[in-house]
């Protein structure tokens, strides 16, 4: 039985997998086109998969065609002795292992003599050389670096004569941020942007497990799997994989409770190594960070070092000219690695009254009365306003992400977690509460208008319908009104609770 892949490149005898076909179309025309380009994207994209796809491509498509693949993981800082030593090296290993002859009775003395080493080599095999070098900011050494790409410069323009019909370089960091030599070479290249999958190439690869195994993704849980990871590749497969080998082994049908469990487990427990590298890539530069996620919005430019870094890493993407972060379940593990600890000053203490039980927030039924909750926080704002929020002055994102952690003091006693910005009645919720089968839905808004506060209750009143709830709540932070309120509408048939809660409030002294 096939699996998901986590580990990649994606073995297609072993995983399932998306053929990319369109993708590898592209690739193929530029080594037809006797094109040399760059391949790069964040780790866990994707690359590996789609540049070993690529040599089996051109091997079918292209019979004239011998590709090759270098990797410089592993060199480090060589020194230009060394560096020529090992790349002979690697390419005589390649060379045995597609089962073609190394040509070269000795090693290139210097650099420049490896042109004469491709020319001999596709002679000897009689067939054009497409060079693949994966992971080429391993080479930490720049100035060896830029004499190798000077190497491949020289090469391009006498490439036909040569017979080095393509090369690609594959990596992390885009290969002009690495140089800073205004004579690179890679002015003569073109790139590939390796997209994350489409909502259909998610379904499908899901399908595929479908097929084989008979077990069901429910349609709100592939939907859930791909709003969460926006289609990163690593990411749906590692989901998908919890999904089916932790979460619902044996079982038929793979439901929104089980799929809650990953995404908790994915946020909060498990050492992820796609988000464990873009947390260690992010808190490299925490005030940026803190800036994207709680004030915004940050212009995007590759200029800037701090967020050109961020950028090549994964961690952030531009939208439109705005620093975003594409990939939910990022943002949400960034969220609870940067989110403000309240006021710092030990606010935590007043979220509930320690001698009143948790219990006096429940309704006859168990579960937690979410007017009740929300009215006491009310309270609690009006009460400490000043002091959680800077006197009106606290960053926009700080409003969200209070309510988050007094919600969630109330629902660690109670089993229950509370999830932000998540997929819920085919759009996306602020606060998504679970306890146990109960759940409800919470909008965060800042008052910015009368118009504006009315699209919003339209807009929960469209969330509660479509997830089948009874109710809908919305809390709005204004630092216009001097009173709060409190209210309950029925919008567009959904019943809507709402309260405006007062961000600048009287101090003692001017009470």
């Amino acid at each position: 039985m096939k699996t998901f892949c986590t580990e990649g490149p994606i073995d297609t005898d072993r995983n399932y997998c998306v053929p990319r076909t369109g993708l590898l179309e592209v690739g193929m025309k530029k080594v037809n086109d006797w094109r040399y380009f760059t391949l790069f994207a964040p780790r866990q994209s994707g690359k590996s998969t789609y540049f070993h796809f690529l040599m089996e491509y051109i091997s079918r498509k292209n019979l004239n065609c011998l590709p090759l693949w270098l990797s410089f993981e592993a060199y480090s800082d060589f020194d230009m002795d060394f560096f020529i030593s090992r790349l002979f090296y690697d390419m005589s290993l390649e060379l045995e292992r597609v089962g073609s002859e190394d040509v070269s009775a000795k090693q290139p003395e210097k650099l420049i003599d490896f042109s004469n080493y491709f020319k001999a080599l596709s002679t000897s095999v009689g067939k054009d050389i497409v060079l693949i070098i994966d992971e080429v900011e391993g080479l930490t050494n720049i100035t060896v670096l830029n004499k190798f790409l000077h190497l491949i410069r020289f090469v391009y323009h006498k490439r036909q004569q040569i017979g080095l019909r393509s090369v690609i370089m594959v990596g992390v960091s885009n290969i002009t941020g690495i140089l800073q030599d205004t004579a690179s070479p890679f002015n003569i290249a073109d790139q590939i942007q390796v997209s994350y999958f489409t909502f259909e190439e998610t379904q499908d690869m899901l399908a595929q497990h479908t097929r084989e195994t008979g077990q069901v993704f429910e349609s709100e849980v592939i939907h859930g799997i791909y709003a969460n990871t926006a289609g990163q590749p690593g990411l749906v497969n590692a989901l998908a994989r919890d999904l089916v080998e932790v979460r619902c082994q044996g079982e038929s049908v793979i439901g929104m409770k089980a799929f809650y469990q990953t995404l908790d487990a994915f946020m909060r427990v498990y050492v992820d190594k796609n988000i464990a590298n873009v947390v260690n890539k992010a808190r490299q530069y925490p005030e940026i960070m803190k800036q994207i996620l709680f004030d915004g919005p940050v212009l995007f430019t590759m200029d800037d070092p701090a967020l050109s870094f961020l950028h090549v890493n994964g961690v952030i993407d531009d939208d439109a000219g705005v620093c975003t972060i594409k990939v939910p379940l990022y943002k949400k593990r960034l969220y609870q690695t940067f989110k403000p600890l309240l006021s710092g000053n030990g606010e935590l203490r007043y979220f509930k009254d320690p001698l009143v039980s948790v219990k006096t927030y429940l309704g006859a039924d168990g579960y937690l009365d979410m007017k009740k909750v929300l009215g006491r926080y009310a309270a609690y704002v009006g009460e400490r306003g000043n002091i959680l929020f800077s006197a009106g002055k606290a960053r926009e994102g700080m409003y969200h992400y209070n309510l988050d952690a007094y919600l969630s003091s109330f629902l660690e006693f109670l089993d229950g977690r509370v999830y932000p910005e998540v997929p819920e009645g085919g759009g996306r919720v602020d606060l998504l509460v679970l306890q146990g089968a109960r759940r409800w839905v919470v909008e965060v808004k800042r008052f910015l208008g009368s118009d504006m506060l009315e699209r919003g209750k339209r807009q929960l009143a469209a969330y509660v319908k479509r997830s089948g709830l009874s109710v809908g709540y919305l809390v709005v932070f204004s630092d216009v009104h001097k009173e709060g309120g409190c209210g309950r509408e029925v919008v567009e048939g959904q019943e809507i609770l709402w309260w405006i809660l007062p961000v600048l409030t009287n101090t003692p002294s001017q009470a």
